[in-house]
């Protein structure tokens, strides 16, 4: 007796609810530095010199005597926010010809936006990791990293970089930015376990590792990859972010006569954020997103920081 075969009452046909993609779901860069929108793309801003705020001026007057005179020392310093671009074709044939799980529009935006904040990940990441960012660092090796357990003094060196920043700008550290590497080791390290081994929390979140440093007001944790092969080369993937930790002292938004670690100014152009536009390109039969951002992530100070290199092996 004849009967319908399988492949006669079904014909394989992309799924409408579901669609596979890959992106970095936590980005820290524009978390580090407070966001400064600009009018031009490039211009300067104020610094007063440090000495004068922190030297005592103040001297002892006698009846009818003249007043001693101070004075503050200024100077300036240029920014310039880079304009970058991208752009993804949307051929006209195959927009037309797209299964309902496919919405190239849609999804050449969100990867157009996520390339800028890949962009902006890796352009910080070598910038305030570079060994001579900041005026203080610190190299570990060896048994002093800590990855190494019994030997290491993650407590220790960490107030050792609150008190520099301190001593160097008045104020404590309020930001804490590790790479990924450095967080999976220190948040089982005994040290820390032991502040926290007669409370109900037996597991050490970010919260409760900043905690233990007064002024931290946030832990950051930068654990986005990136991969450095060549479009048709094998994927290669690692994190961005070096096992390396910084302590800065972050103004919260921008400030006059406050002290910040750094800014990134965000030139007004495309209303300060990524700006996405379709337009036509009517010789080949296409619409194309254009995508472009200028931008500058200045480190305003540097002794506003304090670097930990190679914290964990």
């Amino acid at each position: 007796m004849a009967q319908p075969m399988l492949t006669e009452v079904h014909i394989d046909a992309a799924l409408s609810n579901i669609s596979i993609a890959f992106k970095n779901d936590n980005y820290v860069a524009d978390k580090v530095f407070p966001l400064v929108p600009v009018d031009k793309q490039s211009d300067y801003y104020y610094t007063f010199t440090r000495d004068f705020w922190f030297r005592n001026s103040v001297e002892r007057r006698g009846p009818g005597s003249k007043y001693a005179e101070g004075g503050l020392e200024i100077a300036n310093t240029q920014f310039v926010c880079i304009n970058k671009g991208l752009s993804f074709p949307l051929p006209r044939e195959t927009i037309e010809n797209q299964d309902a799980a496919i919405d190239l529009r849609t999804d050449g935006a969100e990867w157009l936006a996520d390339q800028f904040a890949l962009d902006r990940e890796i352009a910080l990441a070598a910038k305030i990791f570079d060994a001579t960012a900041w005026n203080s660092s610190v190299t570990k090796s060896g048994t002093g990293q800590w990855s190494d357990y019994a030997n290491s003094d993650p407590i220790g060196d960490i107030e050792t970089g609150r008190e520099t920043v301190k001593k160097a700008i008045g104020r404590y550290p309020n930001i804490m930015l590790m790479g990924a590497e450095v967080w999976d080791k220190i948040k089982f390290h005994p040290d820390l376990l032991d502040i926290y081994k007669h409370t109900e929390k037996a597991i050490l979140t970010r919260e409760l590792v900043a905690k233990v440093f007064d002024g931290i007001e946030q832990l950051l944790v930068g654990d986005a990859i990136q991969n450095s092969s060549a479009e048709g080369v094998a994927f290669s993937g690692g994190y961005i972010w070096p096992k390396n930790v910084l302590l800065a002292y972050v103004t919260k938004s921008p400030s006059l006569r406050t002290p910040s670690a750094g800014y990134t100014f965000a030139w007004k152009q495309n209303g300060y954020q990524i700006a996405i536009k379709e337009v036509a390109d009517d010789l080949r039969n296409r619409d194309v997103l254009l995508a472009d951002h200028a931008f500058d992530q200045k480190i305003t100070s540097n002794v506003c920081g304090y670097e930990v290199i190679d914290a964990v092996a």
